[in-house]
């Protein structure tokens, strides 16, 4: 009896283990504004943002400085558009021999979602229930000497895929777009990533923990 009080009160233990951790994993930088002077930008058809100085153009590609001086070489066709003194000029063409299917302005509307998952959304409720979930199955795991816990990260991933995301509106800089079919596509598509590839990160992170947690203390327990 005293033992299964022992695990009880070690679960609760990794509960706020993996809440701490979290939240120290989610603390990040302030993202850097985008109206420097003198700072160039080209955003990417993935919806990326590089931000820098634009030192050559040619009619296939860009020769970019970046902010921390390194020099890069980026083709045309990954670009949708570049921004010179805070000016946009969009070079995206619509072609659908080249793969371009979607007209300009939709395009556009896709590639800002994109971009503004990139830098707003934050899945901080699924990253704590899969460092929680990914603890108390490493925990179980170790206790009952037993690898069928061992998919659970896989699992629990792939039942977060039934879930859509959600638009962070407050995190957004501007939400005119906010009602657009294309550019909540595009918002969808990299916030579903993001939360896929962290919920799996953090779930094995925190089975890891849990066993290494459930090691020290069962071992301890053995050795009495």
């Amino acid at each position: 009896m005293k033992s299964e009080f022992h695990k009880i009160i070690l679960l609760g233990l990794i509960l706020i283990f993996s809440g701490g951790f979290c939240v120290c994993q989610q603390e990040e930088l302030p993202p850097m504004p985008s109206n420097l002077p003198d700072t160039d930008q080209i955003l990417f058809l993935n919806g990326k943002v590089l931000k820098g100085k634009i030192t050559n153009k040619t009619n296939y590609e860009f020769s970019f400085t970046d902010i921390s001086n390194k020099s890069f070489v980026i083709d045309k066709y990954r670009v949708f558009s570049i921004t010179e003194n805070n000016k946009e000029s969009i070079v995206y063409e619509y072609d659908t021999l080249s793969g371009n299917f979607l007209k300009v302005e939709d395009m556009k509307l896709f590639v800002y979602g994109e971009r503004d998952a990139y830098s707003s959304y934050k899945p901080h409720f699924a990253n704590y229930s899969a460092l929680v979930v990914g603890a108390a199955s490493g925990f179980m795991m170790q206790h009952d000497q037993s690898f069928v816990y061992l998919p659970i990260p896989l699992v629990y991933t792939s039942v977060t895929l039934l879930f859509p995301t959600k638009v962070n509106q407050k995190r957004l800089q501007e939400t005119k777009y906010i009602k657009e079919d294309e550019y909540l596509r595009g918002y969808e598509r990299i916030a579903r990533s993001k939360r896929t590839q962290s919920v799996l990160r953090n779930s094995v992170l925190g089975m890891i923990g849990g066993y290494l947690i459930g090691l020290a203390v069962n071992g301890n327990s053995d050795s009495k």
